[in-house]
């Protein structure tokens, strides 16, 4: 099967991470509106993630800047 120039083009830029690079090539494979449901579902997934981390940052930046109470 062929693969449209462009794609290859995008892949040999070298401005995209290995990971995706090795997701795009796996996904020739696959059907197409499967692994757009799935990639949907890593963003929900992802941003739960950094949803989860800024409030642990928020958390310990609250945690840290707590004043010591002196008796």
């Amino acid at each position: 099967m062929s693969y449209p120039t462009i794609e290859d083009k995008i892949l040999d830029d070298g401005r995209l991470s290995q990971w995706l690079c090795e997701q795009i090539v796996e996904t020739r494979e696959i059907d197409l509106e499967q692994a757009i449901d799935d990639v949907k579902k890593l963003k929900v997934i992802l941003d739960k993630r950094l949803d989860r981390q800024i409030k642990e940052r928020k958390t310990f930046k609250t945690q840290v800047n707590l004043r010591t109470i002196d008796f």
